[in-house]
């Protein structure tokens, strides 16, 4: 089996292949820093509705990162291939606002400034894979991207737990300093496979693309899914980390754990990439999403460290193949929503306003009851409750959308 799937992959056109390249760059800082981000600021400032509000400019920065992005593109015919290395380098360079002693705002412009540059290597991204993949195999590419991001997720937190180590022990700079200083000289190592990216051009924007998004029929029953898509990522990128650091105690020890529930997964999705194409991917969501809404479920009722060993032991497996078919779900919409006749840019930068919109609501939404529950952990298990729910509604979402292709 594994003989195979490396051939399928050697067999993969140069782009395609640089396309992977570039993404699991971006996933190993992303597996690097993402969590251990929102872990220092919790730290730092003691807030759970500091990290929301943190993190609403991160989807702030996203939107625009993506969206005015690639309207801006479209309108001037701009090359889609420097949108890598101009993400890579504001992602380099969003780390000097972490340098130091960080105070409150440069927490927040630097959330603000590393959502910018992920919108725009997201929008890269998907403008190629929508121009460089075809529908039938999208779903071994997927399983591509996702298998990588699990091996990285493997030996990520081993290495930042060594940094955290060396940083703190060796050359007491406190714990997060050296992490912060060696996780963005990775995105170097990106260059060489720019020049394997082709050249894209976009079609403009224009008023009928926006009457489409906004009146068609498919587009209205589509916000169901990408409200859902859009509350379960941004309810994971705050309550994950926090619950994290409040059941294992220190950043070295969420580092090791991480690092031993990674294993599971990565042999999972791999044993079982071979089970899903296009015919059976709304039944993998619809498995996924109930076992997965489950074990957060029983994470939020109960709320110790047994339970969360238990979440964690269970997602590791859930998690990546559910994502699997939201992804390729995702680029499908990108590519069928639009105006008959257009091209799938359109569709993908007004999709991505709705996907903002909708983060930033549901964040502010748990910002606000946090009023109500209080702090901390009460805040974090209530985190949890919305998850679930948002991940069932992924599903039902999804089942709208083909039900009524």
């Amino acid at each position: 089996m594994l003989k195979a799937n490396i051939a399928h992959f050697k067999a993969l056109r140069p782009p395609v292949k640089a396309m992977v390249y570039l993404h699991w760059t971006y996933s190993f800082v992303g597996a690097l820093t993402s969590m251990f981000v929102q872990i220092f600021l919790y730290e730092r400032f003691g807030s759970v509705t500091f990290n929301i509000v943190g993190m609403m400019l991160y989807f702030i920065g996203c939107t625009v990162g993506f969206s005015l992005i690639g309207a801006i593109a479209s309108w001037y015919r701009l090359n889609m291939k420097w949108g890598y290395a101009y993400s890579f380098v504001a992602l380099f360079m969003s780390f000097l606002l972490l340098a130091g002693e960080v105070t409150k705002f440069d927490a927040l412009m630097f959330m603000l400034a590393n959502g910018f540059g992920i919108g725009l290597y997201w929008v890269t991204l998907h403008t190629f894979e929508l121009t460089e993949t075809e529908n039938h195999e999208r779903d071994y590419y997927s399983s591509v991207l996702s298998a990588g991001d699990q091996l990285i997720a493997l030996f990520a937190p081993a290495i930042a737990t060594l940094l955290f180590f060396i940083s703190a022990t060796v050359l007491h700079w406190g714990s997060f300093a050296l992490l912060f200083i060696i996780a963005p000289l990775v995105y170097l190592s990106g260059l060489p496979f720019f020049r394997h990216i082709r050249t894209y051009r976009p079609s403009p924007i224009d008023r009928d693309d926006l009457k489409h998004f906004l009146h068609d029929r498919r587009n209205r029953h589509a916000q169901l899914y990408l409200f859902s898509g859009s509350a379960t990522h941004a309810l994971s990128k705050v309550s994950l980390p926090i619950a994290a650091i409040i059941f294992l105690g220190s950043e070295v020890h969420v580092g090791i754990f991480n690092t031993i529930f990674a294993v599971i997964s990565v042999v999972a999705l791999v044993v079982l990439s071979k089970q899903r194409h296009s015919g059976n991917r709304l039944n993998f969501l619809f498995v996924t999403s109930i076992l997965f809404a489950s074990i957060t479920f029983f994470l939020a009722v109960r709320f110790d460290l047994l339970a969360f060993i238990i979440f964690s032991l269970l997602s590791v497996i859930v998690k990546p193949l559910q994502r699997v078919s939201e992804h390729v779900i995702d680029l499908e919409t990108m590519e069928t929503l639009g105006l008959k006749g257009r091209d799938f840019f359109a569709t993908m930068i007004l999709r991505d306003v709705a996907l903002g919109f909708w983060r930033v609501l549901v964040l502010a939404f748990f910002a606000l009851t946090i009023f109500l529950v209080g702090e901390g952990a009460a805040a974090v298990r209530f985190g949890f409750v919305l998850y679930a729910v948002a991940t069932l509604l992924t599903y039902f979402g999804a089942a709208l959308l083909y039900r009524k292709q």
